[in-house]
């Protein structure tokens, strides 16, 4: 029987599945649900996507040391699609008013910590990177919250340097925030895209929900100088019965979603041998009505 360790905090509930990838199933606030749930029913896609569509894909887990597959620049390894952490099994703690969720990776070998830690209307998701082995390793950490993109609104995104749409590594002609912004909200059904904005000038995203509530995220712009966007408005999977409605706003500290790329143009995260690296990323809840 699957474990789920659930947690009523403020006005706050979470959920957690540990042996499946330390997933958080379930995350909501004053009852209205942030992420998006697990499908009444799944099955595999005939067409490969990918490792990461074999398994149901809802609500939240992280992508570490890469979100794309790649070959792992410290040693020539193979990291797998959306990284290693979401097929692993972690260990999950309620501590006073957090909830501390634990991954030992073999590859790289590194401890990695995520912590939820609920105050008031804030939601603080800490991180923490310990480097187990002899070597210094590079990776990319994103975060990997679906989002339900049926009840949002509007969006608020950062102004940017210059924008690419990754999945056909074509550069888009928009100049300003408010443009990409509309151009999203405008996307027809059956079609999914995945932005990258890059040189961001600020780390923050602000959204606004049908009913009334606004999620802002707040992160370091210097750790993390683009922005992905996933929105998928029922293209992806292009199969019947699979096709979700999602989208992910993902701080990335590196040129891309692949962390072989994003090492080549020296952009990525870095910890040397025995030590740790530890940041922070906040969502903030404002009541809109």
């Amino acid at each position: 029987m699957t474990k789920i360790i659930e947690a009523n905090i403020g006005n706050w509930y979470v959920q957690c599945i540990p042996e499946d990838g330390g997933r958080i199933s379930v995350l909501s606030y004053e009852g209205q649900d942030l992420l998006t749930s697990n499908p009444p029913s799944f099955r595999p896609p005939e067409k490969f996507y990918g490792a990461y569509e074999t398994r149901p894909v809802f609500g939240y887990d992280d992508c570490f040391p890469t979100v794309d597959e790649c070959t792992y620049p410290a040693d020539q390894s193979e990291c797998s699609d959306h990284g290693e952490l979401c097929w692993m099994e972690w260990q999950v703690l309620r501590e006073c008013n957090s909830l501390v969720c634990i991954a030992n990776c073999p590859n790289p070998k590194v401890t990695f910590k995520r912590i939820l830690e609920f105050a008031g209307n804030k939601l603080i998701w800490r991180f923490e990177v310990i480097n187990l082995s002899a070597i210094k390793l590079p990776f990319l950490h994103v975060m990997h919250p679906l989002l339900p993109l049926g009840k949002i609104q509007s969006i608020k995104l950062p102004e940017f340097g210059n924008i690419m749409e990754e999945i056909n590594a074509a550069t888009l002609g928009f100049k300003t925030a408010d443009q990409v912004a509309n151009h999203l909200m405008s996307i027809p059904f059956g079609a999914y895209e995945m932005l990258l904005l890059k040189e961001i000038r600020k780390g923050s995203v602000k959204l606004a929900f049908k009913k009334g509530m606004i999620l802002n995220i707040s992160f370091d712009v210097k750790l993390f100088p683009t922005l992905g966007i996933w929105w998928n408005k029922t293209g992806y999977p292009d199969e019947d019965g699979l096709r979700r409605t999602e989208c992910a706003f993902e701080p990335i500290p590196g040129s891309c979603s692949n962390l072989e790329k994003s090492f080549r143009k020296g952009s990525f995260m870095e910890i040397e041998p025995g030590k740790s690296l530890s940041w922070e990323i906040i969502w903030e809840i404002e009541n809109n009505s």
